[in-house]
C-alpha cells in the first residue's frame, strides 16, 4: 500500500544520510578552495543534486516496493536501452559513459547497477521459482550479463565489477548453483592473479628500446584485453616506480594527504596537499574526497565517517533481515552490497592496498548522476524498512 508512515521510518538511515550529505558540502567546497578555476559553486551543485535526489528518495518511501517487481522488466529494458544510447554520443574523455542532456548529464550506468538489483531480486523472489534448476543460474547470469558487458563496452570496467559482488552474495543467499557459484569465483581470482602477473611484466616501448643484454629477464606480450589507462593503473599498484606523473602521482599524493593527517588532522580548510595542488584538484571533490577528510580531520575524523557508514550499511542489513517479503530481502541486501563495495573500494585506493579506481564514496564524492542513484537505493531500502513484519 502506498504512504508513508512517519512512525515506522527508519530515522537513523534519514540522519545518517543528512549527516554525510552535509559532510560532503563542506568537504568539496575544501576540495576546491583557493582554486583558480571556475568551480566554487560545485558545493552548492551538490546540495542541488542531494535534493533532487531527496525527492525521489520520498516518492520510493511513499511507493510501495513491491509493486516493483510486477513491471521490473520494464524497467530493466529502459536501462538496456540507457546503456546502448550512450554509444551515439560522442567521447567524453575518451569513454562513452554520459547522455547530455539540457543543464547535466546522465550516466546510466549508475541507475544500471541498481535497476540490475532490483530485476535479478524480482526474478528470484517470484513464487514457485526452483533455484536449484540449471535455468535459474543461467536466467540470472543473462540478467546480469548484458548490463555488465555495456557498461564494460563504454569503458568503465570499476563501475562493471560491481555488480559482480552484488551478484554473488543474492544468489549464494538464495541457494542457487552455489558450489558453480564458488569454482567460478575460485576460476576469477585465478585469472586476476594472471592477468596482474601479465600486466606487471608486459612489453612497453621503453623496455622494447633497450639492448636485449639490458632487458628485464621476464618480459611478455602487451596485453590487448584492457584498455592502456586500465593496465597503467595496476602497474602503479604492482611497482613503486610506475608512472609518478599520472596515475602513479594521484596515487602518491593520497598516500600522504591521508598519512599526513595524523591523528587530529590540519584543520578544515588547512589540507596542504589540497590546497597548494598537489592532489589535483580535478579527482579531490570525486575519487578522492575520503583524502580531503582524511588530511584535515586525521585518523579521528576519518574514523567517523567510518562510523557512519556502518550506520547505514547496517541499517540496509536490517531492513533486509525484517522485510515482509523475499524480494525486499534481496534488494536490501544487494543494495547493502553494492554500497558497502564502493565504499572499501573507494577507501582502500586512497590508502594504497587496491589500485586506483573511478568508483566514488557514497553520498560524499561530487557528482549528480551518482547522488540520485545512490538516494534512489537508499529510499528503496528505506520503503522495505517502513513495511516490515514486525515482531
Amino acid at each position: 500500500m502506498n504512504g508513508i508512515s512517519f512512525r515506522k521510518l527508519d530515522w537513523a538511515m534519514l540522519g545518517t544520510i543528512f549527516m554525510l550529505v552535509g559532510l560532503s558540502a563542506a568537504f568539496i567546497y575544501s576540495a576546491q578552495f583557493k582554486s583558480d578555476e571556475v568551480v566554487g559553486s560545485n558545493w552548492t551543485k551538490q546540495l542541488v543534486f542531494a535534493g533532487i535526489g531527496l525527492c525521489a528518495y520520498t516518492m520510493l518511501v511513499w511507493f510501495d516496493y513491491k509493486r516493483l517487481a510486477t513491471f521490473s522488466w520494464w524497467i530493466y529494458g529502459g536501462a538496456v536501452l540507457l546503456l546502448l544510447l550512450v554509444f551515439l554520443f560522442p567521447k567524453v574523455n575518451g569513454a562513452h559513459r554520459w547522455i547530455p542532456l539540457p543543464g547535466f548529464t546522465l550516466q546510466p550506468s549508475e541507475l544500471g547497477k541498481i535497476i540490475v538489483v532490483v530485476a535479478l531480486s524480482a526474478y528470484l523472489a517470484a513464487p514457485g521459482r526452483d533455484v536449484d534448476d540449471w535455468k535459474t543460474f543461467w536466467s540470472c547470469t543473462a540478467i546480469v550479463g548484458l548490463p555488465f558487458l555495456l557498461i564494460a563496452a563504454e569503458p568503465d570496467l570499476s563501475t562493471s565489477l560491481m555488480l559482480a559482488p552484488v551478484t554473488m552474495v543474492i544468489m549464494l543467499y538464495m541457494g542457487v548453483q552455489r558450489r558453480l557459484l564458488l569454482i567460478g569465483l575460485a576460476v576469477v581470482l585465478v585469472l586476476v592473479i594472471v592477468v596482474c602477473f601479465w600486466i606487471r611484466f608486459e612489453t612497453t616501448p621503453a623496455i622494447k628500446a633497450m639492448p636485449k643484454a639490458e632487458r628485464p629477464e621476464i618480459v611478455l606480450p602487451s596485453m590487448p584485453f584492457l584498455e592502456e589507462y586500465q593496465k597503467g593503473r595496476i602497474k602503479v599498484f604492482l611497482t613503486k616506480d610506475h608512472d609518478l606523473a599520472d596515475a602513479g602521482w594521484n596515487k602518491l599524493q593520497s598516500q600522504i594527504a591521508v598519512g599526513s593527517g595524523g591523528l587530529h588532522g590540519k584543520g578544515y580548510l588547512q589540507g596542504t596537499q589540497n590546497i597548494l595542488g598537489f592532489l589535483p584538484r580535478t579527482v579531490a571533490p570525486t575519487d578522492f574526497i575520503f583524502c580531503v577528510v582524511a588530511e584535515e580531520t586525521g585518523f579521528i575524523g576519518g574514523a567517523f565517517f567510518l562510523v557512519l557508514y556502518v550506520i547505514l550499511l547496517g541499517r540496509c542489513m536490517w531492513a533486509s533481515l525484517r522485510s515482509h517479503d523475499e524480494f525486499g530481502r534481496l534488494m536490501a541486501l544487494g543494495i547493502g552490497v553494492m554500497l558497502f563495495c564502493h565504499v572499501f573500494v573507494n577507501i582502500a585506493m586512497t590508502i594504497g592496498i587496491l589500485p586506483i579506481t573511478g568508483l566514488p564514496l557514497p553520498l560524499m564524492s561530487y557528482g549528480g548522476s551518482f547522488m540520485v542513484s545512490t538516494m534512489i537505493a537508499l529510499g528503496l531500502v528505506q520503503s522495505i524498512y517502513q513495511r516490515r513484519r514486525i515482531r
